[in-house]
């Protein structure tokens, strides 16, 4: 099961309020990158959670940035205790028959709760550009850190990747790749297994995952590899686990609107 752990919140915060955060991200139109735009925190340690909606401050200067539905003021702070609509809808109805495949093509218990959901399937709806990924989580001390995310691309590599897909079972390896003659990014790093290009890693954590490649030694783990008839956005859901020097997600690029 995706791991959904809460952390502090940080200096100034209330004791004993903690959170878990998903970042939430943008598809390009022109060349398809994903790029992050905010944060999606659910706080707890009060009475009932609360729910945190703010844009990353370089984010909201770059000339491709575009406010989303719902959230117009870019320099403001959103709390509210119920999941914003704009985030709630994009969890599939309790009333669904498929429900209970849908979940546990998740990974997810027959009761989870709609923030379990929508960290385990980052919200994906078709043609819709936005999509959420768990912020890894990164411990000071030892350095350890771990990261879940879903696959991007596999739509792409064809039918012989979709065939080893169908045959990976949880807890297999897999091996990860720069890719450098990336005409698109670059820092791409590709998703391979037994010699096949499976897929991508989520462009936002880019940073987060060569910082681990670079450290030494780390492992890329099947949680959940779904059929062929599974929407391909949800066929290969990872993790990753390691160390890192630094957090990449510390860095000035990554800090939210003050």
């Amino acid at each position: 099961m995706i791991s959904t752990e809460f952390a502090p919140i940080g200096v100034g915060a209330d004791l004993g309020v903690c959170r878990s955060r998903l970042i939430v991200t943008r598809r390009g139109v022109e060349d398809g990158t994903y790029r992050a735009v905010g944060y999606l925190d659910k706080l707890t340690g009060g009475d009932a959670p609360v729910y945190e909606f703010v844009y990353l401050d370089a984010a909201s200067r770059e000339p491709w940035f575009l406010p989303m539905v719902g959230f117009g003021d870019e320099r403001r702070r959103y709390r509210s205790t119920r999941l914003f609509p704009s985030f709630a809808d994009r969890v599939m109805s309790a009333k669904r028959p498929d429900r209970p495949v849908y979940l546990a093509g998740l990974d997810l218990e027959s009761d989870a709760d709609a923030w379990e959901i929508l960290a385990a399937s980052g919200g994906h709806r078709e043609g819709d550009p936005i999509e959420l990924i768990s912020l890894p989580t990164w411990d000071f001390a030892t350095r350890e850190t771990s990261a879940h995310f879903l696959a991007h691309g596999v739509r792409h590599r064809g039918p012989d990747a979709s065939s080893l897909i169908s045959t990976l079972s949880p807890g297999d390896l897999l091996t990860l790749e720069s890719e450098p003659g990336n005409e698109t990014n670059p820092l791409a790093v590709r998703i391979t297994g037994a010699g096949l290009h499976l897929g991508y890693v989520p462009d936002p954590l880019l940073d987060h995952v060569h910082s681990v490649m670079n450290y030494g030694a780390c492992e890329l783990t099947v949680v959940r590899a779904n059929a062929a008839d599974t929407h391909p956005h949800l066929r290969l859901l990872l993790r990753l686990s390691g160390r890192c020097e630094q957090f990449a997600f510390d860095k000035s690029e990554w800090l939210p609107v003050t």
